[in-house]
């Protein structure tokens, strides 16, 4: 009788410990999956306060070393918080260095503060990790150049909420067309963006496009869709009714936060239309 008791209890006691390694494990990965979902979230947002001009300005001059360029001015400018002109002294040294057939590694940086040095090569990292702004990896979402502003953040409904995005102006039933490829996980009416359509990127991005006048049929939740690809056309359906026809296009990140588009938007349209 006792070893009988003692059995049961022994089995009892390793269903627990299974049980219990199971939630750990489960514990273990979700906070794995929030730890990069949180990290890689941070990397967009970092990458969309670069100034779009600089990046076209270098893409356009220097090819070959835009990153690297672009990495130095963006460190600088938010080391200083500033186009003050200590900056623009010290990102003339550094770029005329890197001009030089220089790399990152190459230039000379004893007289530069540390910190800029550490923002230049995480930031060099970013623009490698995640092409976001590298030519032709993404398109712009319409069949051509538009008229967009930096609204993100603006007030909307009295102050209620913000505008999460960017409205690109154009003729009812302009074409717009996935930025990236991935899978389509929304579609369809909702109040605030009408007809609308959302893409999870191969990047982990979620890609809004609302407003729409009509959207591809050949869509459904799930579809794998191509960079490229067909997404509907240009409406005022759900709260722009009152509006010009636009497409509202706007990014969610991973961790469910909003980046604003319009410094990727820019350099987009450059690299299609105007490169």
């Amino acid at each position: 009788m006792g070893g009988s008791k003692y059995m049961i209890l022994s089995k009892l006691n390793r269903l627990f410990i299974i049980i219990i390694s199971i939630i750990l494990l489960y514990v273990i990965i979700q906070a794995v999956i929030w730890v990069f979902k949180e990290r890689t979230s941070n990397d967009y947002k970092i990458l969309s306060s670069f100034n779009p001009e600089d990046i076209i300005y270098f893409q356009k001059n220097s090819p070959h070393a835009w990153k690297e360029l672009t990495a130095i001015v963006s460190a600088v400018k938010h080391h200083y918080n500033t186009n003050s002109i200590k900056a623009e002294e010290i990102i003339n040294e550094l770029t005329s260095e890197l001009r030089n057939d220089n790399n990152l590694d190459q230039i000379d940086w004893s007289s530069i503060d540390k910190n800029i040095k550490k923002l230049t090569l995480n930031y060099y990292k970013l623009l490698n990790k995640h092409p976001i702004y590298s030519p032709h990896e993404y398109i712009f979402p319409l069949e051509r150049p538009s008229y967009y502003t930096d609204t993100y953040g603006a007030s909307r409904e009295g102050g209620k909420r913000q505008h999460e995005g960017t409205d690109l102006f154009d003729k009812k039933g302009t074409k717009i067309f996935s930025v990236c490829s991935g899978i389509v996980e929304k579609i369809g009416w909702n109040r605030l963006g009408g007809e609308r359509v959302g893409v999870r990127g191969i990047d982990g991005n979620y890609y809004y496009y609302a407003h729409l006048d009509q959207i591809n049929e050949q869509l459904f939740v799930g579809k794998k869709i191509n960079k490229g690809e067909l997404i509907g056309t240009m409406g005022n359906t759900g709260d722009a009714l009152t509006t010009p026809d636009h497409l509202h296009f706007g990014i969610e990140l991973p961790n469910g936060e909003w980046v604003n588009p319009y410094p990727f938007l820019k350099v987009w349209e450059f690299n299609q239309f105007y490169k």
